[in-house]
């Protein structure tokens, strides 16, 4: 999935700085402080550190591992001789053979690791989206307060004219008493809009990990940048990658490997050893010269235990002490010495079979979870694609809906000026326009918010689509149009819409270069 998608030159250092953006922010900006900021995103990063260090330390096993042990007795007693032994040696001991198993822990860090990578991948997506909506819905309830306050300012230039004329006696006082209840409600929405535009506000700043005093000043024009596509000219493909998807069988990978461990358990341990060093009686340094060899064999039959050991060793002068597991120190003289020791351990891995058991039930349980993901991915590309084609049909229908009622609202402006209709009916067609436009940025941004939703579904890139292209230049749109006409319209002020910035050219942050398998 993610190989579509924008992928990040050089990494984020979290939270290693504080981000400040300078400037009007778009879309793009929004991201891409809030994915640096976010305090989880930098904790998953640290702990992604680790698995290199398991890795380092499993291969070690293969290395031969060196020891240097010192050995001591000192005897004064009465009415007998005193003694006095020393033995230092260097020991060495390599693996030669684990049926497989240091192997089998190599590839379970890797799946680990790579499940961490698909965690990592679902909440950069998770923030991601969370950033996205609330940008969306900021932008949403700004647009529709703007709309509500070019609304208010042609509203009060018109009743301080109507004032005058009821003043003059040239408008009944019924028609102002109808005109202050309309006031009250229109206000009453005003009020509300005014509110959910800063809550949307505040959300976008807990979205982008900033603190609430932070000022951000986001820049409008995001209809003039989106291009919006029919979605029945697609067909859809899941993304057999997308991290839930990959996660599953990565778990499933896992749990496979432990019952192969567990199966292949009573393959024996190899191991070779020697030792090389000096002992003596008479203190440093010592006199005696001492070398040897040994061979062991660990293995574990059905929950039985089976150990043995194998040592040959050459005492070159004098005597000294070998010591034997299990038996303690050994007197031997000069010459070649050797011992063999071994143990069987009956039954002692008493919870063998409750291992086999919970292997055995963790593999099922990652096939079940495997097979519900695959089920669950499928059914939320097709409910999610079902639900964008409704959108857009019902965006179609509100956009045809509301160009129908500017071309009504004009005639209607025609009739009030020839004093056809009164001012309450002129109101009332004023309002079906308003309260089709405000559903219609509605429909507006549920698609984009959907659409945003499906693409990460199938792995596209979220800026450029099959559903939607954010565009580095402005492109003019039906409904950018209509946002147009209404300021032109109902605007007592001669204002323009803020033109966009072009795109920002930096890149998009869904997975880390390593992160590939």
């Amino acid at each position: 999935m993610w190989h579509k998608i924008w992928v990040l030159y050089f990494f984020l250092g979290f939270l290693s700085h504080p981000m400040y953006a300078k400037g009007k922010l778009l879309w793009e900006d929004c991201v891409w402080i809030g994915m640096e900021r976010n305090g989880n995103l930098g904790l998953e990063q640290i702990r992604s550190e680790i698995f290199p260090i398991l890795t380092k330390d499993k291969w070690k096993q293969y290395l031969p591992k060196l020891g240097v042990h010192y050995f001591g007795i000192f005897s004064k007693n009465q009415e007998q001789i005193d003694q006095e032994y020393r033995d230092v040696r260097l020991q060495i001991q390599q693996l030669l053979y684990d049926g497989g198993e240091t192997e089998r822990e190599k590839q379970k860090i890797e799946i680990r690791r790579l499940i961490h990578s698909e965690e990592k991948k679902l909440l950069r997506e998770k923030v991601f989206k969370s950033i996205s909506f609330s940008y969306f819905n900021s932008v949403k309830r700004i647009l529709v307060d703007t709309i509500y306050q070019l609304r208010w300012e042609r509203f009060q230039w018109e009743e301080k004219k109507r004032i005058q004329e009821s003043e003059l006696g040239l408008s009944p006082k019924g028609d102002l008493n109808q005109r202050k209840v309309w006031e009250v409600e229109f206000q009453s929405k005003q009020i509300h809009s005014d509110s959910a535009k800063k809550l949307a506000h505040l959300e976008l700043q807990q979205a982008m990990s900033l603190d609430p005093g932070v000022n951000i000043i986001l820049e409008m024009g995001l209809t003039e940048r989106i291009r919006l596509y029919d979605p029945f000219l697609v067909t859809n493909s899941a993304d057999k990658n997308h991290p839930i998807r990959k996660k599953a069988r990565l778990q499933m990978e896992l749990a496979e490997l432990d019952q192969e461990s567990l199966e292949n358990d009573w393959k024996p341990k190899l191991i070779l050893g020697g030792y090389v060093g000096k002992n003596g009686n008479a203190g440093f340094p010592l006199q005696n010269e001492i070398y040897g060899l040994s061979f062991g064999v660990q293995a574990n039959l059905g929950g039985t235990s089976f150990q043995t050991n194998t040592q040959n060793g050459i005492q070159s002068e004098g005597n000294g002490i070998q010591r034997i597991p299990g038996y303690g120190p050994q007197p031997v003289g000069p010459g070649e010495n050797s011992f063999q020791s071994g143990s069987i351990g009956l039954f002692d891995d008493i919870g063998r079979n409750k291992k086999i058991f919970d292997s055995k039930m963790s593999l099922l349980q990652a096939k079940s979870e495997w097979k519900q993901s695959e089920i669950l991915v499928l059914n939320q590309i097709q409910s999610t694609e079902i639900k964008l084609i409704e959108i857009y049909r019902k965006y179609n229908l509100y956009l045809e809906n509301t160009k129908s009622n500017f071309y009504q609202h004009r005639l209607r402006k025609e009739e009030r000026n020839q004093g056809i209709i009164s001012e309450i009916e002129y109101l009332k067609s004023e309002e079906e326009i308003f309260v089709g436009l405000e559903t219609l940025l509605d429909h507006y941004f549920q698609y984009i918010t959907n659409a945003l939703e499906l693409v990460l579904l199938l792995g596209e890139d979220p800026f450029d689509n099959r559903y939607y292209k954010l565009e580095s230049k402005i492109v003019p749109s039906d409904l950018s149009m209509i946002l147009e006409n209404w300021k032109q319209d109902f605007s007592s002020e001669n204002r323009k819409i803020n033109e966009p910035k072009l795109k920002k050219p930096y890149p998009f942050l869904m997975e880390d270069p390593y992160e590939t398998r």
